[in-house]
């Protein structure tokens, strides 16, 4: 049976730095994308995948777009971390704005995933077209159905810090996304726990049923996702 041929190409923006103590945003999205990899072949179909990457730092947007167009991959990721005003938090992802087919398709997924995760409130799925008239070139000139996730801003020392706690809750929600477009179940690695913010109130408090209603009642409509803030992941390896 054929596998699922997909591309996970982390940013080759070294230029990009974000707030004290995060470095560049092409080391940290390498490392996060490896992390996917990971995540992909211990969630229980590992072996129904091919997974291919730009390995090479040094490689133009165009040599990773040919080399994804290549390998004749079937879904085409871009990894990449946000820069704004200190005060931007979140995350958004992008589709190509003429494929509101399987690219659209990841790139809800995607965004349901990490917005989950996020201690705030998020920035939405949107056509790339909204950033440049002709949209974005990963996304357009990729043969595949295509998304770009910029998880989160490392202009926000918030955000970095949030990240840098929890890289692998990361990396777990794009496995699953990916997981999703392909109808598999993902299964999280034996060394790896991740509780439910609902078991952590429980837990914690006798008054968790009445937390538990407030905070699903207002995590939207007062803009901070209270979930992904309690939201905890150990990994015991």
């Amino acid at each position: 049976m054929a596998k699922h041929k997909i591309y996970l190409s982390a940013s080759t923006q070294e230029k990009n730095i974000g707030v004290a103590g995060y470095g560049t945003e092409e080391d940290n999205m390498h490392f996060l994308r490896d992390r996917v990899l990971q995540f992909i072949l211990k969630g229980g179909y590992g072996d129904k995948f091919d997974i291919y990457r730009n390995i090479n730092k040094n490689w133009s947007l165009a040599e990773i777009v040919a080399d994804s167009n290549n390998n004749k991959v079937d879904l085409h990721l871009a990894i990449h971390s946000n820069a704004g005003k200190m005060t931007y938090r979140g995350c958004e992802v992008f589709y190509y704005y003429k494929n509101v087919g399987d690219g659209k398709k990841i790139a809800e997924l995607w965004y349901k995933e990490i917005s989950a995760i996020t201690p705030t409130a998020d920035r939405g799925v949107k056509k790339d077209n909204t950033l440049y008239s002709n949209g974005l070139y990963e996304l357009r000139k990729t043969i595949s159905p295509a998304a770009l996730c910029e998880y989160f801003f490392h202009t926000s020392k918030e955000d970095v810090d949030f990240y840098k706690a929890n890289v692998d809750l990361f990396a777990i929600g794009t496995a699953k996304a990916i997981y999703n477009f392909y109808g598999l179940k993902f299964k999280l690695p034996e060394n790896v726990k991740v509780e439910d913010w609902k078991t952590i109130i429980r837990k914690v408090s006798k008054w968790s049923d009445l937390y538990i209603t407030e905070i699903e009642k207002n995590m939207k409509s007062t803009g901070y996702n209270w979930a992904g803030l309690i939201q905890k992941i150990k990994a015991l390896d």
